[in-house]
């Protein structure tokens, strides 16, 4: 299992950034100028996936109720696999109107992991799949 490192320090454009709802994590990558790129706003994956879209939208409204942000600091190893923050912060916009989100197989973590690194995971996920093993396994 993956450890992660998140941080409260100063946001910047192309930063990895989440806020704890009451049940998970919501993730999105800061663009800068207090804008979020977010997949769903953090109370839609309670309503219909089907209309959950890639937004640009106010921190306010990524934060929701949250008081605090946090921002992910990266590994030396992950430094030499992620892109540029103006690379993530391009592709997090080139994302804005899609759709698809899915809970486990595409959710807001997984979108900004893309962002990051071009590829799509979710330790959330994953934490919760070998958490499901464990138990089976007693």
């Amino acid at each position: 299992m993956k450890k992660t490192h998140w941080q409260l320090v100063d946001l910047y454009a192309g930063a990895h950034i989440r806020v704890q709802t009451p049940n998970y994590y919501h993730h999105g990558i800061y663009i800068g100028n207090d804008e979020v790129v977010q997949f769903g706003m953090p109370n839609e994956v309670y309503g219909s996936w089907d209309e959950i879209k890639v937004l640009r939208s106010p921190i306010a409204d990524f934060c929701g109720e949250a008081t605090f942000i946090e921002v992910y600091v990266y590994d030396r190893k992950e430094r030499k696999r992620k892109r540029s923050d103006d690379e993530i912060v391009a592709t997090a916009l080139s994302k804005v109107g899609e759709g698809g989100y899915h809970l486990l197989y595409n959710n807001c973590e997984h979108f900004a992991n893309f962002c990051v690194f071009g590829v799509a995971s979710s330790t959330q996920i994953d934490n919760m799949y070998s958490d499901v093993d464990k138990m089976l396994k007693k």
